[in-house]
Order: structure tokens, then sequence, then C-alpha cells
């Protein structure tokens, strides 16, 4: 799994890298021919090297050799970013000239002002896709309503609703204004049930104050629960149960929780994050301490930061897992289409069902989250909550997940 991440984000960021540089050798050499030689091949070489070395470092340093930096890793995904904004202006420019120089050729854009003009293209693109993300910035998060069918669900269960956040990052790149924002949105839902499926911090301790003076006061009408994430073991180590908790976070560490309601159970679980594996006893996914308390009968929920964990026995014995971390990759849409999630996770947002006969009915709900991570940015891929209804009604049908095993990701 670890070397099937270092080889996607080490090809991806070679190839747009190396695209990159051939772009702006071409500007070079059309613009400004003395330029040429001998800073060219300097820039060059000094690209591959950054195209090798930054994807390395941050696939060591988010397994734990190397320390992490939050300024390279900003510097990562912002070079991401622009790079891939610009080469797509520049591309649909040389498509554009291409069309044109083919319907007319006594009149071929070519040289410098052909470059000029992919140039322009570019960072107009550039231009327009930040307005974008600004406007996503300043709007209210978005409230997504799903009602889930479950044919052996209790009947004092059905209406049943719980509110699922993920991934505040709370301290990154967010004001406490927006933060605010969330949580009357979230305060205004009224939900029976309030989960968190980690990542409620960033990379300070004092976030956690901060996520407690502003969603402290937030409940579910029957329970609150939440699960730690990687950025939570990355910023506290081995304390960071303990001091979440400590906070008024409810955390579940490989265990469970029963609600009643009627004559209908639900049997909350919470399986650790797989960053806690090493870092302190205890800490790491545990499933068998998590789900030894299920009965029959039970309706079992349960709560993971990372999709990953929903594989093998967790699927068969959940009938609804929820979780986050993917943040949708913050760039692209949704299933059908493409985004930069897809990349490095089978399930990358939304909702997913069980992809065998016996597994019909056993859901996974991937959350894009709240926050942000390594740019403030979100293109398509909005802030969202989502409100989940259970209902023994039918009425729901949900997408198939990417080909291939899961892995892993940065967020």
């Amino acid at each position: 799994m670890i070397r099937q991440r270092f080889l996607r984000i080490f090809w991806s960021s070679l190839i747009l890298y190396e695209i990159f540089c051939l772009f702006l050798a071409g500007i070079i050499r059309d613009h400004s021919p003395s330029f040429l030689s001998p800073p060219l091949p300097g820039l060059l070489a000094g690209t591959f090297l950054l195209a090798t070395l930054l994807p390395l470092y941050l696939v060591l340093s988010f397994r734990g050799f190397l320390p992490r930096r939050r300024s390279l890793n900003v510097l990562f995904f912002l070079f991401y970013f622009f790079a891939g904004v610009f080469l797509t202006g520049l591309l649909l420019s040389e498509g554009i000239i291409a069309v044109h120089n083919f319907l007319f050729p006594g009149s071929v854009i070519r040289g410098a002002v052909r470059w000029t003009s992919a140039e322009t293209t570019g960072g107009l693109l550039l231009l327009a896709l930040f307005g974008m993300a600004l406007f996503e910035r300043v709007r209210p998060p978005r409230v997504i309503r799903k009602t889930l069918f479950f044919p052996c669900l209790s009947p004092d269960l059905s209406g049943t609703t719980i509110l699922h956040l993920s991934d505040l990052h709370v301290g990154a790149w967010q004001g406490e204004a927006s933060l605010k924002r969330i949580c009357e949105t979230a305060r205004s839902l009224s939900p029976d049930i309030l989960v968190y499926t980690g990542d409620m911090i960033d990379y300070r301790p004092d976030e956690a104050r901060i996520f407690e003076r502003i969603f402290g006061s937030l409940k579910g009408r029957l329970g609150t629960f939440a699960v730690l994430g990687n950025h939570e073991y990355w910023t506290l180590g081995e304390g960071a149960p303990a001091f979440m908790k400590s906070h008024g976070v409810p955390v579940l560490q490989n265990e469970s929780r029963l609600i009643q309601k009627g004559e209908g159970r639900i049997r909350v679980v919470g399986i650790d994050d797989p960053a806690g594996e090493g870092v302190c006893q205890g800490c790491g996914p545990d499933l068998a301490r998590g789900l030894r308390d299920v009965r029959a009968r039970e309706f079992v929920l349960a709560l993971v930061h990372q999709p990953t964990l929903w594989e093998g026995e967790l699927k068969t014995r959940a009938d609804l897992t929820l979780s986050g971390h993917t943040h949708g990759g913050q760039i692209g849409g949704r299933r059908p289409f493409w985004n930069l999630a897809r990349i490095f996770f089978r399930y990358d947002a939304g909702l997913f069902e069980g992809d065998s006969p016996a597994l019909r009915g056993h859901l996974l709900h991937v959350s894009t989250g709240l926050g942000y991570y390594g740019i403030p940015v979100r293109l398509g891929m909005a802030p969202e909550m989502t409100l989940l209804t259970l209902s023994a009604a039918p009425g729901v049908s949900f997408p198939s997940p990417s080909p291939g095993p899961g892995s892993a990701s940065p967020p």
C-alpha cells in the first residue's frame, strides 16, 4: 500500500513538473532565445530534482520517517494547483489555436503570438478559478440530505437522523466566523445523533480549545460521538485520545455505545485511526475490540476516519459506516465526474454499497468534509455536512466504487 501510494504521488508529480517545465522552455525560447543557454538546462535539472524529492519527502513525512513541515506540504499542493490550472489553460489555448490553424491555413498562428495567447489563457483561467474558490469560502456550508433504506431496520428507528461532520481542520485556513457559521448551520438541523469522523484539529494543540469553545455546546438529542483522525495523532502523539476527551470531544477508541429508542437499538462503534498504530498502547484500529459488544438485532453504526477501514470485517458487520479523510480531493466533481481523491482512493466521496450479494444493504458514506488541507481551495467540492435519515422504506441507489484496492493518502 505504501509503495502504491508513493508511485502514484511520484509519477503524477513528475509528469506535472516536466510538462510544466517544457511549456516554460517553449515560452522562454520564443520570447528570448538568448536565454536558452546556460540557464535553461539548469532550470530543467532543478525541476527534475524537485519533482523527485518533494513527493518523496511528502510520502516519507506522512509515514513519520521525516519531520512534517507544514510549509513544504503547502508548497507541494500550491504547486499542484498553480501548475495544473495554468497547464490546463495552456492546453486549452493550444487546442483552440490548432483548430484555427487547421481551418484557416492562410492565417496560421505561430511563434511568440502563439505562446502569448497560451499564457494569457492560462492566466485568465487561474484568475477565474481563484474567484470561484473565494466564492466557495464565503458561502455557508452545503447541507446534503439523504434518506437511507435498511430492510431490517426496527420501526422505532425509522426517521432517526444522523448529522455527519468531518475534517473540520480547525485552525487551518478558517477563521472563527466561518467555524461559527458551520456550528449554527449544524445546530439548526437538530439531529438525533451527531458524529465527527476525525481531523477536528489540524496542526496545533490549542486548536482543540477552539473546537471546544465553538462546537462544545453542539449536541445530538440521542448522543454525540467522535473518532480521531490522522491529524490528531500527528499533532498530539500518544496523548491524543486523552487530550481530545479533556476538551469535550466524545471520542470512541475501538469501543462502542448503545442507543435505545423504543424497541430499537443502535450500536455506535468507533474504530481508531491507522495513524495511531505504534504511537501508544491501544491506539490504532482494533476491529475485534471495537465490535465485541455488538449483539443480534442491533443496528450497527460504525465511525472511522479513513474509508479504507471499511474493507474486510467492518463491511460485513456494520450496517452503516461513516468516514471522511478524502476531502473529495477538494477539486473535481462527484461521480460520475472525476476528482483528485480518485487518484488515491477507491471510495472517494458519497455513498457506496457492498459489492457482493451478501453485502447488499451494507453502506459506506464518505464525507468530503468541511475544512481544507494543503491549500485553502475547493472547486466543485464545496464544504459539506450530511444529514442522514434512517428508513425502513425503499428509495435510494448507490454508486459503484472505482476498480482496484483502496489506499490511503495525505489529507
